[in-house]
């Protein structure tokens, strides 16, 4: 049975509610209520777990840096780690 913690749990729900788009480091913080900072090695764990890719493209962010976008590698990820994200979606 595959263990992933909660907050990499958020990010691939987050990820996979865009997907087959991508989201960067500041969406998901906004998404996830969470700090940049507290993400960002997040999405560097997931992308060398090779949960999610690095598209080579980047956003400016709010502040009119480029960031890069992530995305999911694939919806199966969601099976792999039992991740049910019908009933988190509030939209």
């Amino acid at each position: 049975d595959k263990r992933i913690s909660r907050l990499h749990k958020q990010v691939l729900i987050e990820l996979a509610k865009v997907f087959p788009k991508g989201l960067t480091g500041s969406e998901i913080a906004d998404k996830t209520e969470r700090n940049l900072l507290t993400i960002r090695p997040r999405t560097t764990e997931l992308k060398l777990q090779g949960l999610i890719i690095d598209t080579e493209k980047d956003r400016k962010n709010e502040n009119g840096k480029p960031e890069i976008i992530y995305k999911l590698r694939g919806l199966e990820i969601l099976r792999e780690f039992n991740i049910d994200i019908k009933g988190k979606d509030k939209k």
